[in-house]
């Protein structure tokens, strides 16, 4: 029997494919920089292996060491394009079991470099070692994660600043992992803090955020059936946390 799909479902997944698209832009030039490095250092590999060839002077050991430069900058470079792939990806709900912290790892991919380049931003991550696997839909986790961090240097705005993503085990309520992102911004005022995860409700100018960031990584979070929330810091910034079960 064919299953149909309910408007509001159609609607939601549409917003949520939306989002994403609107993130990739924001990504683009920390991910082209991030794939700078790598793809170097295989070129000038392959330029010093040319020139010991040349000279008839590449021992075995030589090459070996050079062939591990190359394969390990290329699998970086996969490793970088796969987390953009994903996060753009779209489709229902597809649980798998995965290390937590690697979805933590995988949204770092894709902005550090902008945030500690362009934006000038110190990441600071502080990541629980030797967390338990996770049953969850590792890609829609990621955008949760970039999204949070994105509203997070967006709210340190043009000064220099400090993000902090912080991972751990959990039992508090039956929750099993939390997560939270941290910024030194100007923090969340009460007037916007009743709103901020409602549809299209933003406080940055117009052209600059869809409002949809953090109401799309409740309803993913809830579709986990975890909690989201948000506090502001005692002294400075605002701080969201994430406290999500061992399975869906």
């Amino acid at each position: 029997m064919q299953m149909t799909v309910s408007p509001n479902r159609q609607f939601d997944e549409a917003l949520s494919h939306t989002q994403r698209l609107a993130g990739i832009g924001t990504i683009t030039a920390s991910v082209a920089h991030e794939l700078n490095t790598p793809l170097s250092i295989i070129i000038s590999t392959c330029s010093n292996m040319t020139h010991e060839i040349e000279q008839n002077n590449l021992s075995a050991e030589r090459l070996l060491h050079y062939i591990g430069m190359i394969e390990q900058s290329a699998w970086r470079s996969a490793r970088i394009t796969e987390s953009l792939r994903n996060y753009s990806a779209n489709g229902r709900l597809e649980t798998a079991v995965t290390d937590f912290n690697f979805i933590i790892e995988d949204a770092l991919q894709l902005v550090q470099q902008q945030f500690q380049g362009e934006y000038h931003i110190q990441l600071n991550v502080e990541l629980q070692p030797d967390m338990k696997s996770i049953i969850c839909d590792h890609n829609r986790l990621v955008q949760v994660v970039l999204n949070l961090l994105i509203n997070a240097r967006d709210a340190i705005g043009d000064d220099d600043g400090v993000v902090c993503i912080k991972s751990w085990e959990t039992d508090e309520d039956g929750y099993a992992f939390g997560f939270s992102v941290s910024d030194d911004g100007s923090g969340i005022s009460d007037e916007v803090m009743g709103n901020i995860f409602d549809q299209f409700f933003t406080t940055k100018p117009a052209g600059h955020g869809t409002g949809l960031g953090l109401p799309i990584s409740r309803q993913i979070v809830e579709q986990h059936n975890g909690r989201i929330t948000a506090n502001n810091n005692p002294d400075k910034g605002a701080t969201f946390t994430v406290l999500l079960p061992a399975m869906v």
